[in-house]
């Protein structure tokens, strides 16, 4: 039999089976659709007119309650207690109204119900629509800003005040939208049906379905759109704000710009449609019975060959060759089919293969994974451990402090828990530095500085802390300016020293450079320790990497330090390399700055009289601790210290003391300190001392924040005391030079 194509055979099936069940049923559901959705329609745009005349109604009662309020005589002639009375009376009596205010014609609050009368009422009321009122003269109706917080949403109407031509005030009326909620009963919506109105802005103002969850929320930017197309009337398709597919009829209130909404879910329209369906159905079983016998005859052609194809394509053990066994079919497009079969087997035996390679890609990636999650487990031992040391040594010292009597033994124990505390913070800082860093959180702060000078002061630091008693230390700081944040810079130092001098045992050497190349700022850490091995180098800025867990621990750290360094110097543009000959060589650590636009500026210490100056502080600190210790490392340098625990008793001290400087917690009970620093500055007191923020909280918007409550400097918890002299000693401010 000569083989014909498969569009044939289906094209007979089909016709003896749809075209006279087609032909009825497109007629039919056409014409009762139009007729149905029309009615519809029309119904839902009656009632969305109905409901923009309620609106109309209801505000226009209130226009005309306001404008016989605005002749009261007790107003006429400026009894405004009395006046105030009667207002409060019609706020009682009139559920609508939240409250009533009287406004005089520069803005002024005169009186509002929300209080009692006479009691002072703060601030200047400037709305658009005030100002339409004084402009106009004429009533005006407007939506009252509000949030969630703020509660329901109110509809502010203001009625001019005349006095013969002349608009002499303003009388406001609170008008709770709430009150709009019955309009939905009153309209008997169906419960499915939702109810709505919206402002111009397409904010939702009141619902009659989930108004706690919706109201003031934006309803969708696609309804917004079709709405304001709509103009005055109209009916479109939507999606409303909690997700219903419906069609909504809008109608424009005459009186606000407020549109009514009115929404019926789509299936409203479609299940006219559905039950007509099913009554066509059974019109319809008659057609297919006819036209099953032909079908029946015309399906066994295809069937027959389709499923010696199904059985082939299932057989797990299927090859190319099953499918050239089969018989031949009298469809040209199922031979094709059979040829487009052997070929798929093929492919798939070829992706198989090629997903057993993925597999063992995946299997390689998740050991990675695991052993990045080993390295996790390690860094939190690591964390505990070194948590722990200085605790543990400051928790001892303090003991020991308690009971020795010898000085230069207290003297000793007393050095050991300043290092271990700095030691603390230091690991804090390096933590909270990372983390700042890598989420992007650290902005730097560039100005022209000498990175020689940097270094220098950082080697001084290193210094004064004993830590590099033990080793050569070697410092070649030529002058080298460029563009920068010194802070920051001062961290890679510090950083970078201090690694040379942990892994670098006692008697070994460390040196340190700086030098000029070409547009390049270099800066250059070698030492004669441990060294690294070639396998390590390429991880040494890792986070939390660790090279050997073996050597000595006695100076601490997290593994932080050298990927803090890294992320720094390429915040400045620039790159940090690691380089070691192998281990018990030594190692060097070279960052490569560019200068950037470097200006001439003066030394600021060229003026300096090196006078020591002797200042009245006043001490602002809820924790009594930390207050004790600030207090007498001050009065150590000669200051005069005075102290309050609150933010009220501070304020009220210093006010009453007018000190050179006040140092301020932010944290504080009943006041905060941004708000006794806005307080100070706001009187005649605060415009003399300067204002110093002591805080835990050092991010940039922090400083931001306490810059513009009117602080003077930033300084971060826990107090440096080195930092501090550097805050006091800096200009502002009167100062009593000490003898």
């Amino acid at each position: 039999m000569k083989a014909r194509p498969l569009r044939i055979h289906l094209a007979l099936l089909a016709l003896g089976l749809l075209v006279p069940l087609v032909v009825f049923t497109a007629g039919v559901l056409d014409r009762f659709a139009t007729s149905q959705r029309a009615a519809r329609e029309q119904g839902m745009r009656e009632t969305a007119r109905a409901l923009a005349l309620a609106v109309d109604r209801e505000l226009g009662q209130s226009i005309r309650a306001l404008e016989v309020l605005s002749h009261s005589e007790p107003l006429a002639r400026g009894d405004l207690e009395t006046f105030y009375a009667t207002c409060k009376a019609v706020v009682r009596s009139r559920q609508p109204w939240t409250s009533l205010a009287l406004l005089d014609a520069e803005g002024r609050t005169r009186f509002t119900t929300d209080q009692p009368f006479g009691e002072s009422v703060s601030g200047t009321v400037d709305r658009p629509y005030l100002r339409e009122v004084l402009e106009t003269g004429r009533p005006v109706i407007s939506d009252y800003p509000f949030t969630r917080k703020q509660g329901p949403p109110t509809v502010v109407v203001a009625m001019p005040v005349r006095d013969d031509a002349r608009v002499t005030g303003v009388l406001l009326a609170h008008y709770s939208m709430q009150h709009f909620d019955r309009l939905w009963s009153d309209q008997r919506i169906p419960r499915e049906w939702v109810g709505t109105v919206v402002d111009e802005e397409g904010v939702i103002l009141s619902r009659s379905r989930g108004a706690e969850r919706f109201v003031g929320v934006s309803a969708p930017q696609d309804f917004i759109t079709s709405m304001r197309a709509a103009g005055n009337e109209g009916f479109f398709p939507s999606v409303t704000v909690d997700g219903m597919e419906a069609y909504s009829a809008v109608a424009r209130s005459r009186v606000v710009p407020w549109t009514m909404v009115f929404s019926a879910p789509r299936e409203v329209f479609s299940a006219p449609m559905k039950r007509s369906s099913l009554a066509l159905l059974v019109a319809g079983l008659v057609c297919c019975v006819v036209a099953g016998a032909w079908a029946t005859v015309m399906g066994r052609r295809i069937t027959h060959p389709l499923r010696a194809l199904a059985r082939a394509a299932t057989d797990s053990a299927a090859t190319p060759e099953a499918f050239t066994r089969l018989d031949t079919t009298a469809v040209s497009e199922l031979e094709e089919v059979r040829v487009a079969l052997a070929r798929t087997t093929a492919l798939v035996a070829e992706r198989e293969a090629a997903l057993r390679a993925k597999m063992r890609e995946a299997e390689a990636a998740r050991a990675e994974a695991e052993a990045a999650n080993r390295a996790k487990d390690q860094f939190l031992a690591m964390l505990g451990h070194e948590l722990r040391n200085p605790l543990s040594a400051i928790t001892s010292g303090v003991k020991v402090l308690s009971v020795a009597r010898d000085e230069a033994r207290r003297e000793r124990t007393r050095a050991l828990v300043e290092r271990q505390a700095f030691h603390l913070a230091r690991l804090v800082d390096d933590l909270l530095d990372v983390a700042r860093v890598s989420s992007g959180r650290i902005t730097l702060q560039k100005s022209t500085l000498d990175l020689g000078e940097c270094v220098r002061r950082a080697i001084a630091a290193l210094e004064s802390s004993g830590r590099t008693q033990q080793h050569e230390l070697l410092v070649d700081a030529r002058p080298a300016p460029m563009e920068g944040d010194e802070n920051r810079l001062y961290q890679v130092v510090t950083n970078l020293v201090s690694n040379a001098l942990k892994y670098t045992p006692a008697g070994g050497r460390v040196t340190v450079c700086t030098r000029v190349e070409a547009e390049t700022v270099v800066l250059e850490v070698s030492d004669t320790g441990v060294g690294l091995s070639p396998e390590v180098v390429p991880r040494v800025f890792d986070l939390f990497f660790q090279a050997d867990h073996t050597l000595d621990r006695s100076q601490g750290g997290l593994g932080v330090g050298l990927t803090l360094v890294k992320r720094l110097v390429e915040l400045h543009g620039g790159a940090v390399e690691a380089r070691s000959e192998g281990l018990s060589r030594g190692s060097t650590f070279t960052v490569r700055l560019p200068r950037g636009v470097v200006k001439e500026t003066s030394d600021s210490r060229d003026g300096t009289t090196g006078q020591v100056v002797r200042l009245r502080i006043l001490l602002v600190e809820d924790h009594a601790d930390s207050r004790q210790l600030v207090r007498e490392l001050l009065e150590a340098d000669g200051h005069t210290v005075y102290e309050a625990e609150d933010g009220p008793s501070g304020l009220e001290k210093a006010r009453e003391l007018r000190p050179d400087v006040v140092l301020l917690d932010i944290g504080l009970p009943g006041l905060d300190g941004y708000s006794v620093a806005r307080a100070l500055r706001d009187s005649e007191a605060g415009q003399g001392p300067r204002l110093i923020a002591l805080t835990g909280y050092g991010l940039k918007e922090d400083r931001a924040r306490a810059m513009q409550a009117g602080f003077d400097e930033h300084v971060v918890k826990p107090v440096d005391i080195v930092r501090l002299r550097e805050v006091l000693s800096a200009p502002g401010g009167e100062a009593v030079a000490a003898p």
